[in-house]
C-alpha cells in the first residue's frame, strides 16, 4: 500500500514540476554494482526521436519501450511522448547521464551513484540489506611476467544467497597478443561480507603474453539473471510510473538482469632474457623421462632399438614444448616417429606432455653410443637457464652383414650317367603312362553328336551372362549401400559431440559451453547469450526446465553433484525428434545434420 502511493505522489510530482520540452528522470540516484535502473524520458506533444547512442559509453542498455499518454492534472489536459529505458551502469562511483538530444531539445545531465561490491551504500540505514546482489572481482598473482609465461588470472563471483543466480555466463579478457584459457571447472563455496552471505563461484584463467611491454587486461565480464522477489508481473517499486517498465524489460516471473564486471588489470611483459641464447621455455619445473625397446645392452646388426621420450614441463602447455631431437652421432641411422601431446591440469595450472618415438638403426658393429639429450628452460621462479637431460647410453652390436642376410641355397648334386639314363627312363614311362588317358578323353569329347555340343554351348553362354550381371548387381547395390551408409553416418557437428559427451559425465560446466557454443553454430546472425535465451528460442518445455536444473546446477551451491545430464542429453533428443517431424519456420530447433 504504502509503496502505491509512493508511486502516485512520484508520478503526481514529475507531471507537477515538469516543464515543456524534453525532461529526464531516473528511478533512483544510488544504484549497486551490476544492477539495472530505469530513464524516463519525456516529450511534450509530438517530438523528434531522442539520441540515446551517448549513453553507450557508460551504460548498458538492456530494455527499451516508448509510449504515448494523455493525462489530465488541475483539470488541464496533458499528452506527452514517453521513453522508457533500462541501463546497467558499467563503472562503479560518480557516473554522469549524458545530456541527451531530440532534435533542437535536450535533457540536463543526471549523476548517479553506483556503488561498488562489497561496500555499503551511503547514507542509509538499510545498506547492509541494499549491498548490491552480484559483482565479480579479478586479480593476477604477477602482474610482472615474462613473456609466453603463464599467468594465472583469478576471478570470483559473488551472488547473493538469497537472490541467487539463474542464468549467465563469465567473458575472460580479450586482447590483443594474449591467450586465455579456462583452467577446470569452478570451484564454489560461501562468504559473508559485511553482514550478508554470498555463493562464490571461482574462475581460474590461465593467460599467456605473446609479445613485451606493457598489456592492459579488458575487465571479465559477467551477464545473466538472478531472483528477485519484488519484480511479479512487473509491479516493482523501481517504477514510479507503475506500468510495468522494469518487470518488462528486466525479465518475468521474478527474474532481474545483472551485469557485472570486473576492473582492467595492467601487465608489465618482460621479454626473453639476454642470457638465453636458445629456445625460450619459461616454467616452473621440467622433466625428461625414457623408455628403450628392446631394453638390452647388446643388438643384432639391424636390429632397430626405439627410444620413446617424453618431456613434462609445469606451468607451459605442450604446444609450448620444443620438438625432441637427438643429435646426430656415428653408428646409428636416426628415423623420428610421430610426436603425441597432452594437455593436464593440477592447481597450478597448465602441465604440458609432449612425447616422440625415434628408432636408432644401428650400421656397424662394435660398442656404439646413443646420443644425449640436452634440453633448456628457464626457471620463472628462480630467474635461471636450467636444462633438463637424458644421459647417453651405450650398446654393443654383434654380428655381420653376411651373418644377418639370408642362406645361400644348397648346391644341387652332381648327376651321373646313370642318373641320367633313370632320370630319362623314369620321365618317358611317366608320360607314356599320362598321354593315353588325355588322347582318349579329347577322342571321346570329338566323338560326340553335333546337337549336343551345340546345346551345350548355349548353356555356357548363358552362364557366362548370368555370372556377369550378379556380379554387375552386387557391385552397384553395394556401391549404393556405401553412399547411403556415408550419408547416414555424417559426423554431427563438434559442439554436439562436445555436449553428449558432458552429460555422460555429468559436466555441467561443460554442458552449458557446449550448448552455448551450439546456439552459435545454430543463430549465427543473432547468437543466444545465455543458457535460458537459448531455452527460449528451443521453445520445448522439457528442454527448458532441463535448462532451468543446469543452471541450478552451475549457480546453486552444491547443485553440481547432484545434476542430471542424462535427463539434459534426453529433452534434447527429443526436442531434436520435434524438430525433425515440424515443418516451416517455426520449427522449434534448427536442423542438427543441415545437407
Amino acid at each position: 500500500m504504502k509503496k502505491g502511493i509512493c508511486r502516485i505522489f512520484v508520478l503526481l510530482t514529475f507531471w507537477a514540476n515538469a516543464a515543456a520540452g524534453f525532461e529526464a528522470q531516473v528511478s533512483a540516484t544510488t544504484v549497486p554494482e551490476g544492477e539495472s535502473f530505469q530513464l524516463y524520458l519525456r516529450q511534450d506533444g509530438g517530438g523528434e526521436n531522442p539520441d540515446v547512442s551517448v549513453l553507450e559509453k557508460d551504460f548498458l542498455i538492456v530494455g527499451q519501450r516508448k509510449s504515448y499518454k494523455s493525462t489530465y492534472v488541475n483539470g488541464k489536459a496533458q499528452s506527452y511522448n514517453e521513453n522508457v529505458l533500462t541501463l546497467i551502469p558499467k563503472t562503479t562511483g560518480e557516473v554522469v547521464l549524458p545530456a541527451i538530444r531530440a532534435g533542437k531539445q535536450q535533457t540536463k545531465p543526471v549523476k548517479i551513484t553506483v556503488v561498488a561490491g562489497g561496500q555499503a551504500l551511503p547514507e542509509q540505514p538499510q545498506a547492509v540489506s541494499n549491498q548490491p546482489n552480484v559483482y565479480i572481482r579479478a586479480s593476477v598473482d604477477n602482474p610482472s611476467p615474462f613473456v609466453g609465461q603463464q599467468i594465472p588470472l583469478t576471478v570470483k563471483l559473488y551472488a547473493n544467497a538469497q537472490t541467487p543466480l539463474l542464468d549467465g555466463a563469465v567473458t575472460p579478457p580479450r586482447t590483443e597478443g594474449v591467450l586465455a584459457n579456462q583452467g577446470g571447472d569452478p570451484d564454489h563455496a560461501r562468504e559473508t561480507v559485511n553482514g550478508k552471505t554470498y555463493d562464490v563461484l571461482t574462475y581460474k584463467f590461465l593467460l599467456f603474453a605473446q609479445k613485451s611491454g606493457k598489456i592492459t587486461l579488458p575487465p571479465v565480464q559477467f551477464s545473466g539473471s538472478i531472483s528477485d522477489p519484488s519484480d511479479r508481473g512487473g509491479m516493482s517499486g523501481d517504477d514510479p510510473f507503475g506500468f510495468g517498465a522494469a518487470g518488462l524489460f528486466s525479465g518475468f516471473f521474478g527474474q532481474k538482469p545483472v551485469a557485472v564486471r570486473s576492473a582492467p588489470i595492467k601487465l608489465n611483459v618482460r621479454p626473453k632474457p639476454d642470457s638465453v641464447t636458445g629456445y625460450f621455455l619459461p616454467a616452473t619445473d621440467v622433466d625428461v623421462a625414457e623408455s628403450v625397446s628392446p631394453d638390452k645392452n647388446s643388438i643384432d646388426l639391424g636390429e632397430a632399438l626405439t627410444r620413446t621420450v617424453s618431456v613434462t614441463a609445469t606451468g607451459v602447455p605442450a604446444a609450448q614444448i620444443p620438438d625432441i631431437v637427438f643429435p646426430e652421432t656415428a653408428g646409428f641411422k636416426q628415423y623420428p616417429g610421430k610426436t603425441e601431446t597432452q594437455n593436464l591440469y593440477d592447481k597450478n595450472g597448465f602441465v604440458g606432455v609432449k612425447t616422440r618415438q625415434i628408432v636408432f638403426m644401428p650400421t656397424r658393429t662394435g660398442r656404439l653410443t646413443l646420443p644425449a639429450l640436452k634440453m633448456p628452460w628457464f626457471d620463472v621462479k628462480a630467474g635461471a637457464e636450467r636444462f633438463a637431460e637424458l644421459p647417453a647410453r651405450s650398446v654393443a652390436v654383434t654380428g655381420t652383414a653376411a651373418q644377418t642376410s639370408e642362406p645361400a641355397a644348397a648346391p644341387a648334386p652332381e648327376k651321373t650317367p646313370v642318373a641320367e639314363a633313370k632320370t630319362a627312363e623314369t620321365v618317358a614311362e611317366k608320360s607314356a603312362a599320362e598321354t593315353p588317358k588325355g588322347i582318349a578323353a579329347v577322342e571321346k569329347f570329338a566323338d560326340q553328336p553335333p546337337w549336343r555340343l551345340f546345346f551345350a554351348g548355349i548353356l555356357a553362354g548363358a552362364a557366362v551372362v548370368t555370372a556377369l550381371w550378379l556380379s554387375a548387381y552386387r557391385f552397384l547395390f553395394s556401391k549404393r549401400g556405401g553412399a547411403a551408409s556415408r550419408k547416414e553416418k555424417i559426423p554431427p557437428r563438434e559442439s554436439l559431440k562436445n555436449l553428449k559427451s558432458a552429460c555422460a559425465g555429468n559436466a555441467p560446466d561443460k554442458a552449458k559451453d557446449a550448448l552455448l557454443e551450439w546456439g552459435r553454430e545454430t543463430w549465427r546472425a543473432t547468437p543466444p547469450l545465455t543458457l535460458s535465451a537459448l531455452a527460449a528460442r528451443v521453445g520445448d518445455g522439457a528442454f527448458s526446465k532441463q535448462v532451468e536444473k543446469l543452471n541450478a546446477a552451475l549457480y546453486a551451491n552444491g547443485g553440481l553433484s547432484a545434476w542430471d545430464g542424462a535427463a539434459l542429453w534426453a529433452a534434447f533428443q527429443s526436442a531434436r525428434r520435434t524438430r525433425n517431424g515440424a515443418t516451416g519456420e517455426d520449427a522449434p530447433v534448427p536442423p542438427l545434420y543441415p545437407d
